[in-house]
């Protein structure tokens, strides 16, 4: 005896099974949404994050270059400084080496010997003079070799007059700092 059955049961499982892999398939799709939802969130706040410490770093920089340039501001204010220092050393040297040099040549200049011309270029002096003797001439070269203010002393010329006078030439070095 053959079975015929008429009820529709592999249609109605062909369609369970449909309705099971469509369900399926939605909820995959929506558990796909979520995992993305999650993934592209934390992505969007590591970007967001890096964001941040970009701006941060970026703000420190601006900072930093700034402090480098007020540095770097002090350094030639420093340097400037330094040299009117050098200026103003230069200058009080200048100023009171001569003064010196004078008041030791007034000191040791005797008084029968007289300077006629003084000249200094470059710490080089050439004076003329007169001297009533040779031998106050000599003192007078004397005092100058033991001055600390006067070195290289030359009588470059020593004549006698007429007279009794002796007309002279010196040349020597000048040091202002002694």
């Amino acid at each position: 005896m053959i079975l015929i059955n008429l009820l529709p049961v592999r249609a109605a499982k062909k369609r369970e099974f449909g309705r099971q892999q469509l369900v399926l398939f939605v909820l995959l799709l929506v558990l796909a949404g979520i995992g993305n939802f999650f993934v592209y969130n934390r992505f969007e706040s590591e970007l967001l994050s890096l964001d941040k410490q970009i701006v941060t770093t970026r703000n420190e920089i601006a900072q930093l270059e700034k402090t480098i340039g007020e540095v770097k501001s002090i350094k030639e204010d420093k340097k400037a400084l330094e040299d009117k220092l050098k200026i103003l050393d230069t200058l009080k040297k200048g100023r009171t080496g001569p003064v010196k040099v004078l008041d030791e040549l007034a000191t040791i200049i005797p008084q029968k010997v007289w300077i006629v011309d003084f000249n200094e270029q470059g710490g080089a002096v050439a004076m003329n003079g007169a001297a009533s003797s040779y031998e106050d001439l000599s003192n007078f070269s004397k005092k100058l070799k033991a001055s600390t203010h006067f070195s290289n002393i030359t009588i470059k010329t020593a004549r006698q007059r007429a007279d009794g006078t002796v007309d002279w030439v010196i040349t020597c070095n000048t040091n202002y700092s002694a």
